[in-house]
């Protein structure tokens, strides 16, 4: 049995409480001294033989007062329900017990557990002992309930009906931290309530600022923040401002979905699993791609010294039309050096607008040349920002090396890789070239598209 030397129990002073709290009366009970730091040389098996079969001797004081908080940790599960059951009849005379019972069961909370369904009862008998800021908290949200339904409260937390108090009593802390088990059933619970219901603009941002008030995400959030943000933004346009907010949160958070996907996080079965998680990568595929094809049409018109111009709009809107429709499922941006060095100047200067966007290097070709490569299904088309010919490739266009999207390096020569002539579209001044476009990429992809 390994010691527990270095246990702690889990203790609500974990909580991150600022000193400019509201939390008057839960900090009231901090600086009480209910929770204090206490460690014990005694093995958890020690503990369970005093406990279980010596009536308690050979047990300091501290570890008696240690034992509300050591019948919800795992190291005992061995000795359950016997030691739980034991230590809740026994050592229980005491009103600073069930105290110390609520507090830790907020912070171990485990309903479904047996050990869980006794410490319920217990409490649910032993109401009137514990402090009024305890019952009420009690009777508001179902923290004894062994059946418990937490979408309302997850409702109230989303449009911002939580007061701070009872935020922090639950574990939901200003730092954008899960500090208790409590706390992230209830952002489990956000999170699904976003991801299957119609989610408004407030509720977005509201989870987005309870989870990242400081535009990052702690780890003990990262998963619950994943799935909420992105599946309850997904019905929404990626052009809206907190659509973007949010995009720029994932990015720099995940990084690219396509070459770090060993960076985004597992999702547990009670929100969907691993199709969930593939939802949550394929959406915001979907939203760099938005990003990748503004940024594209942004920069060549800083950086491009071109007669053809006034082209680039009807180029931007012709491609967002795609977009628009779902048909653009990948988009990659390759920028020349005088591209990249204006890029990098925008994030520098103009804040977080393309932060955590990814892009490719161009080589070979003239500094302020840019290109930028879709792919539609199993078409793909490369478009280079001077004037010239879109390139498109279907996916029977085997033989063709065709450009891969999501490198960091091209060189011009090869992104003119080989085409069938009918399947390059010369541009003109008079927009044209998009009745062929279209046609083209109908032929190779089945899809139209409306101009």
């Amino acid at each position: 049995m390994n010691s527990l030397r270095s246990f702690k129990p889990i203790l609500f002073q974990q909580i991150d409480i600022t000193t400019d709290s509201k939390c008057v009366s839960m900090q009231k009970l901090l600086e009480a001294g209910e929770y204090d730091e206490t460690r014990t040389t005694k093995s958890a098996a020690e503990i369970a033989t005093a406990v279980l079969h010596r009536n308690g001797s050979g047990l300091s004081l501290a570890e008696r007062q240690l034992l509300p908080n050591l019948i919800l940790q795992a190291e005992f599960d061995e000795f359950q329900d016997a030691f739980a059951i034991k230590v809740l009849d026994s050592y229980s005379k005491s009103d600073r017990f069930w105290r110390r019972l609520f507090r830790a069961w907020l912070l171990a909370y485990a309903p479904e557990s047996n050990v869980g369904g006794l410490v319920i009862d217990a409490l649910s008998k032993n109401l009137e002992k514990l402090p009024a800021e305890s019952r009420n908290l009690a009777r508001k949200y179902p923290i004894l309930s062994k059946a418990p339904d937490f979408r309302p409260t997850a409702l109230s937390l989303l449009n911002n009906e939580l007061s701070i108090s009872d935020r922090i009593s639950l574990g939901l802390g200003e730092a954008g931290i899960s500090s208790s088990r409590l706390a992230n059933r209830i952002l489990v619970e956000c999170a699904d309530t976003l991801k299957i219901e119609d989610a408004t603009v407030t509720q977005l941002r509201n989870f987005r600022e309870l989870v990242a008030p400081n535009n990052s995400l702690d780890d003990s959030v990262r998963m619950v923040a994943m799935v909420g943000l992105i599946m309850g933004a997904d019905h929404r346009s990626p052009a809206e401002e907190e659509v973007q907010n949010i995009a720029r949160l994932i990015g720099e958070t995940f990084d690219d979905p396509i070459i770090r996907r060993d960076r985004w996080p597992s999702v547990p079965n009670s929100l969907g699993g691993m199709q969930t998680r593939e939802q949550c990568l394929s959406i915001v595929k979907k939203w760099q791609a938005f990003r990748s094809i503004t940024l594209f049409f942004n920069i060549i018109e800083e950086v491009v010294d071109s007669e053809h111009k006034h082209q680039f709009p009807v180029r931007k809107q012709f491609w967002l039309n795609y977009f628009d429709r779902g048909i653009v499922t990948d988009a990659w941006v390759c920028l020349g050096t005088k591209a990249a060095e204006e890029m990098e100047r925008v994030i520098r200067e103009a804040g977080r607008d393309y932060a955590g966007l990814k892009w490719g290097k161009l080589r070979g070709g003239p500094s302020d040349q840019c290109a930028l490569l879709l792919q539609l299904g199993g078409t793909t088309v490369m478009e280079f920002s001077h004037n010239g010919r879109a390139r498109m490739w279907g996916a029977s266009d085997r033989a063709v090396t065709i450009p891969k999207l999501h490198r960091e390096t091209y060189q011009t020569a090869e992104l003119r890789a080989d085409c069938p002539p009918d399947q390059m579209i010369m541009h003109d001044p008079h927009g044209k070239w998009r009745i062929r476009a279209e046609r083209c990429i109908a032929r190779l992809s089945g899809t139209v598209n409306r101009l």
